[in-house]
């Protein structure tokens, strides 16, 4: 059946196109593409080389106010989503499941489960369009429950027109990601600088991220055990046990970088 058949998604793409290059094109297409599969909730972003994510749009079929929520994400928690480090890593432009992008233990992490299953929910697909030389802008639909392969396979068809309409919008568009303020840092970077080294740094950024020790080993060419080592010390420099703790202090950072731009 064609997905243009009934008129609601004529009159719909016929309002998506005609706003492209103005404020109400993100809301249009979400509003679009709502009318073609079931999600919960949906982000517009931009990525820019440098400096924080810009948010677009916000879409929930359930408002809710979560601004402190979007503004940590923004400050610097957009470090650990594996779709920020998939945008960053040069994926092509397409649609991504969070399986193809996310660390093996993902699932499990500290991020997943205090941020992401509350905000992004239980599952998330992503539009992600790259920008040669600007960034990367990336529309996410985030689900209550996982996305079906029919769903998931229907989102690949529809990135036939989805993704000439981003690229047209950002093209026709007078509003770009305002210049970034130089003092603003890379939250990551900084996280334990000082404290531990550049090593334990390293192993810090895996775990927040959701890599197991045997992903670490692999990705930075160390043994499982040698990776359990850099883990132990980097706990006793920072004076924690645990993950959780680990994120804990994560966020805090985020929260003095609010403060202290």
């Amino acid at each position: 059946m064609s997905l243009f058949r009934e008129v609601g998604m004529h009159a719909g793409l016929g309002r998506t196109v005609a706003h492209i290059g103005t404020e109400r094109f993100w809301k249009q297409l979400v509003l679009l593409l709502h009318q073609c599969l079931p999600f919960d909730n949906a982000l517009a972003i931009f990525y820019p080389l440098d400096g924080p994510p810009q948010a677009l749009e916000e879409y929930d079929a359930q408002p809710s106010s979560k601004p402190a929520s979007m503004l940590v994400y923004l400050n610097g928690l957009y470090l650990l989503d594996p779709f920020y480090q998939a945008c960053r890593e040069g994926y092509a432009s397409g649609v991504y499941r969070l399986e193809e992008v996310a660390p093996d233990h993902f699932r499990q992490s500290e991020y997943f489960l205090n941020y992401f299953h509350d905000n992004v929910l239980e599952d998330e697909v992503q539009f992600i369009l790259q920008l040669p030389g600007a960034g990367t802008l990336s529309l996410s639909l985030g689900m209550q429950r996982r996305f079906r392969l029919e769903e998931t396979g229907l989102m690949t068809t529809l990135a036939a027109w989805v993704l000439p309409l981003m690229q047209q919008h950002w093209q026709q568009s007078t509003q770009r990601a305002p210049a970034m303020d130089s003092q603003i840092r890379d939250a990551l970077s900084h996280f334990g600088s000082g404290v531990l080294s550049d090593r334990e740094l390293e192993v810090a950024r895996l775990v927040l991220r959701g890599f197991s020790s045997k992903a670490m080993a692999e990705r930075l060419k160390i043994s499982p055990d040698t990776v359990k080592v850099h883990r132990r010390h980097l706990y006793a420099k920072l004076d924690i046990s645990s993950q959780p703790e680990l994120f804990s202090l994560f966020i805090q950072s985020l929260g003095h970088d609010l403060e202290n731009p």
